[in-house]
């Protein structure tokens, strides 16, 4: 995933500009095929060609309709089309990203997360095989689950680094899409390390939870960076 995705979107006016065009060339259609209908109703006497004419008016009024359709639902949609992290369903205001704070971001997360539990429990390896996630919310998983560690200490760090090798490679993968190379090379290091020495475990708590406000700084950054994908 590449932070600069969102420079291949087409900016707001020039978007609407192209809906407009898109629009108009549907309502031609349509008119094209009301001068088409008239015609063949009062100019043309044979039957077959006038059936024919009446087929090519009625195929032409329902391609533009279905045009101008698409175009108009699309557009509310898009108007009324909220951020995740950004719009305020208890106050529908939608605020600033540069007023996005930690604990608002997290606590929205979280709730993402744990609709994902079975019996109360969050299966790390399911979370992030689950199709219907996106894949540009998975980062964001990481950063969470490392800070709920730093928080809850060496019994949520022993759990974390049993899950092995596979767990700590999915983790690589997605901190090394928001280049945080280092924390990848360390998580796959302390993994590597508890399956040998068991009592790793406590340094690893112990270093996320003097990193956590790191951790949570670079959650942030990674989302207002990214905020039009949410």
């Amino acid at each position: 995933m590449n932070p600069n995705d969102n420079n291949d979107r087409l900016p707001e006016n020039v978007s609407a500009e192209i809906n407009d065009k898109i629009t108009r060339f549907g309502a031609i259609l349509i008119a094209v095929a009301i001068i088409l209908f008239c015609f063949s109703y009062t100019k043309i006497t044979q039957s077959f060609l006038q059936i024919v004419l009446y087929v090519l008016s009625g195929l032409l009024a329902a391609i533009g309709l279905f045009i101008i359709t698409v175009i108009t639902l699309g557009a509310r949609m898009e108007k009324h089309k909220t951020n995740f992290f950004l719009y305020n369903k208890k106050t529908k205001q939608t605020i600033p990203p540069a007023e996005l704070t930690v604990q608002e971001a997290r606590q929205r997360i979280t709730e993402y997360m744990s609709a994902f539990k079975r019996r109360g429990k969050l299966y790390v390896g399911e979370l992030f095989d689950i199709p219907m996630i996106p894949e540009y919310f998975k980062p964001l998983f990481c950063y969470e689950l490392l800070c709920q560690i730093a928080e809850e200490g060496e019994e949520k760090a022993e759990l974390f680094l049993s899950y092995g090798a596979e767990c700590s490679e999915i983790f690589a993968k997605y901190l090394m899409q928001t280049d945080d190379y280092e924390l990848a090379r360390l998580i796959r290091g302390y993994v590597h390390e508890f399956s040998e020495k068991r009592e790793i475990k406590h340094s690893f708590a112990g270093y996320l939870h003097e990193h956590k406000a790191q951790l949570e700084e670079k959650m942030l950054r990674y989302i207002v960076d990214n905020i039009d994908k949410f």
